[in-house]
């Protein structure tokens, strides 16, 4: 039976927009979006309005056409974001995957706009935010797609503080949700003033919420305190010293995965060494060096160096070596003392599927946590800060501190690192705690329990840097919740699409 009805004002704008303008500005919102990726050029701000020349586009176009409108915003952003696909997975692998991704963004959007069209007035205008949120997280936990390096949008507000706020209640999906809210307000604005000549008061309303949401995040963060302490963290671009990696005798292409001989240790350690002396007359608490597995832990020789280069600098060190036990290699974060002896180890939990098929194996799931004079601390080992989960365990079992080596090294690529920072600073501000992160090629980092970057290196250049850090007491909601608003959310996307009310929208094809 075919069901008839009048045309409606989508559909009379969209005879006003032409074909080619709807895709110039799908193309315009990859470009905006993708500047504010931190890739490129790290401008956060225009995650805010990125977003609402596409969703005029889709709002304008008949539902067959929304997801190759949607399309070219997907690649433009997804090859802006991604740019280091090709070199870990090849040219060609890459330039597949860059399409793959952007065509899953395109496919986000195209729900977006069919639950927008199931839900009725006043609630439409949460429809795009709510399927953007809930299948950015449904994915990011999903089995093995969970696996898949795809970003995020929230990591464009990495450097925002006041926006990171918000992470403390809700995690990622939480502030994705605002980011996309904001952008369709804008988007409902503009095209509610275009064809109705009239303000488009959800929009109003929905744009003052997210200004009240950061006035509240910006003053919730309290200045420094007093009592603060310094961490130090290194790059030793060892993987990118050819002289350090031709001491291996481990085929070319795996000697980064650890040092296998004694002049390799002793190359490594003797760089690291060399690096945090530098910075020793600023008296650092914390010393973290990269991810190199430099030594076997249990190796006498070079413990006892590390061991006297932590009381020499009367500092907590943590350092990277391969931990050998009944269940297999672990890639462990080790801790030494100021009085020169080992505080404990932390087996890596999140592995890559190249460790695993070096030869390591996954930690086990416990979360120790060692009590220092600074507060207590958790560790970590690089892959470990990509999933929310493991540093929220840690903190819920008492982590003030968490500190982590980290290797950031695809062949010197350039573009990788800021986005696995940018996974600490989110950590750091959804469960209130400092880190410090050593990289192999950057970026090293300090990092205090409100997302406030207070120190930074540059990208593939040896040094060592220095950062204040402070610790507060309090546990946050998401520490104790977990991701209740990431399953909530997907909870009220699969209640919206199956909504059979007035909003939802028949269209004759």
């Amino acid at each position: 039976m075919l069901i008839t009805r009048t045309r409606t004002a989508p559909e009379n704008a969209a005879t006003a927009m032409s074909w080619g303008i709807s895709l110039a500005l799908a193309v315009l919102s990859g470009f905006l979006i993708g500047a504010s990726m931190p890739t490129l050029l790290d401008w956060g701000f225009l995650g805010w309005v990125g977003l609402a020349p596409v969703l005029i586009a889709l709002n304008v176009q008949p539902p067959r056409h929304r997801f190759l409108v949607a399309l070219p915003f997907g690649i433009v952003w997804s090859a802006m974001t991604h740019l280091w696909y090709p070199a870990l997975f090849g040219v060609g692998m890459g330039i597949f995957l860059v399409a793959a991704v952007g065509a899953f963004y395109a496919g986000v959007l195209q729900a977006g706009m069919a639950l927008q069209e199931r839900l009725p007035e006043p609630l439409r205008i949460l429809g795009m935010p709510v399927a953007w949120a809930a299948l950015e997280f449904v994915r990011s936990v999903a089995p093995v797609v969970g696996d898949w390096w795809i970003e995020l949008l929230a990591k464009s507000q990495w450097r925002f503080p006041p926006a990171l706020q918000l992470l403390a209640i809700t995690g990622v999906p939480g502030l994705s949700f605002l980011l996309m809210l904001a952008n369709v307000a804008i988007a409902l604005l503009i095209l509610e003033t275009w064809r109705q000549q009239r303000v488009h008061l959800p929009a109003v309303l929905a744009l003052a919420g997210s200004a009240l949401i950061l006035g509240w995040g910006a003053l919730s963060i309290p200045p420094a305190p007093d009592a603060q302490f310094r961490i130090a963290a290194t790059v030793d671009l060892v993987n990118q010293d050819r002289a350090v990696q031709a001491l291996s005798r481990l085929p070319v292409g795996q000697e980064g995965y650890y040092a296998d001989t004694p002049e390799m240790s002793q190359a490594i350690f003797d760089t690291n060494a060399t690096l945090t002396r530098q910075v020793a007359a600023l008296r650092p608490a914390f010393v973290v060096w990269p991810e190199n597995e430099f030594a076997d832990a249990d190796d006498p020789a070079f413990a006892a160096q590390v061991g006297a280069l932590a009381r020499e600098l009367n500092a907590y060190l943590v350092v990277d070596m391969v931990w050998r036990t009944s269940e297999g290699m672990h890639d462990a974060a080790v801790l030494f003392g100021p009085d020169g002896n080992e505080v404990g180890r932390h087996a890596k939990i999140n592995l890559t599927g190249d460790e695993q098929a070096f030869g390591f194996v996954p930690g086990p799931r416990d979360f120790q946590v060692f009590t220092t004079p600074y507060g207590n601390v958790g560790l970590g080992v690089c892959w470990d800060r990509h999933v929310p989960w493991i540093t929220r365990e840690l903190a819920r079992a008492g982590a003030h501190v968490v500190l982590m080596p980290v290797d950031d090294d695809f062949y010197g690529n350039r573009w990788f690192p800021p986005l696995h920072a940018a996974d600490s600073v989110l950590r750091a501000a959804e469960n209130r705690v400092a880190f410090g992160l050593g990289a192999t090629s950057g970026i090293a980092m300090v990092i205090d329990p409100y997302g406030r970057i207070t120190a930074e290196s540059a990208i593939n250049q040896r040094g060592v840097v220095t950062g204040e850090a402070f610790t507060v007491p309090e546990r946050t909601l998401y520490t104790r919740l977990g991701d209740w608003f990431g399953w909530s959310i997907t909870g009220a996307m699969v209640i919206g699409l199956l909504w059979q009310g007035r909003g939802r929208a028949h269209h004759q094809q």
